[in-house]
């Protein structure tokens, strides 16, 4: 599949080609450059799923670099791979069999595309997409290539989900917290796989289900730190206590501390009741006034 859209990629650059005379020329001069390019690609995935498999002690790693079967030898490196938590086995093997019908069908699209254009020249629409209105033979070659981008994204489809399966197996053990972007990248960037898995070739396997266990082991016991510092849970013990709380030990009056709470105030007591000591006006409403001095009798000095 990367081959096919390497391919099509080249000769969309080269598309200038198709709008004049040389167009068979375009063809063949981006099917040379794409193909180049690809396989540039896929020597680097060879000597990165090589590397792995050495420093692993698996044996055939010259299949690496063996187109198809190195998608079965992936296989190997990357074990049983999980589908909604299910195990599944030799993923590698059906994605190496999705590959295979994936590769003859766009074999044959490329096939009549060039046919096609060997043939004669089309007539191009708005969109650039070629017609030549031919009958007989060549007819049902243009009537496949017409109909051929349908066929290859269901193939595609099927084989995108195998390869993140065996992918997302794979990048657990090399890149456990980026494993899912990792894979999810191999969609929109098929040329991906083959640079990731290179850089990834150093790097010591681990087992993804011990490295989940460690890594919920490790936050329980800083969750424990944390209780046994602050109190039994997260709402007890009062991490401010150190200071003075007229209310007792909890300053929010929470109803199931044992610390002594402070008794509600009357909300309408300045309206009744008892006087407070301290009414500002108290010398004004008779309220609150000093004994009467003998010495002045008329209150001139009050």
């Amino acid at each position: 599949m990367e081959l096919y859209h390497c391919n099509r990629l080249i000769v969309e650059f080269f598309g200038e080609f198709s709008k004049n005379k040389n167009s068979l020329l375009g063809l063949k001069l981006g099917f040379g450059v794409g193909t180049g390019i690809w396989l540039i690609l896929f020597i680097l995935q060879g000597i990165g799923l090589y590397t792995m498999a050495k420093r692993r002690g698996i044996k055939k790693r010259a299949l690496a670099f063996v187109p198809f079967a190195n998608l079965w030898y992936m296989g190997k490196l990357a074990g049983e791979c999980r589908v909604f938590g299910r195990k599944v086995k030799r993923v590698g093997l059906y994605a190496m069999l999705a590959q295979i019908a994936l590769t003859i069908l766009m074999g044959l699209y490329l096939a009549a595309e060039l046919y096609l254009f060997m043939k004669g020249e089309p007539i191009w629409h708005e969109d650039y997409y070629p017609v030549w209105d031919f009958n007989g033979f060549a007819g049902k070659v243009e009537t496949f290539y017409k109909y051929g981008d349908l066929f290859i994204a269901i193939f595609e489809l099927a084989y995108a989900i195998l390869m993140i399966v065996l992918l997302n197996g794979l990048f657990k053990q090399y890149a456990p917290r980026k494993y899912m972007v990792l894979s999810i990248l191999f969609v929109f960037l098929p040329f991906s796989r083959f640079i990731t898995i290179f850089c990834l070739r150093n790097k010591q396997p681990i087992d993804y289900d011990a490295y989940m266990r460690a890594r919920r082991e490790a936050y329980i016991r800083q969750q424990q730190q944390y209780y046994n510092r602050y109190g039994n849970g997260p709402y007890g013990g009062n991490p401010y206590g150190g200071y003075n709380n007229p209310y007792g030990q909890n300053p929010y009056g929470n109803p199931y501390s044992q610390g002594q709470q402070r008794p509600p105030e009357e909300p309408f007591g300045e309206f009744g009741g008892k006087p407070k000591p301290d009414e500002p006006f108290d010398e004004f409403n008779g309220k609150g006034k000093k004994p009467k001095d003998p010495n002045d009798p008329d209150g001139f000095f009050d």
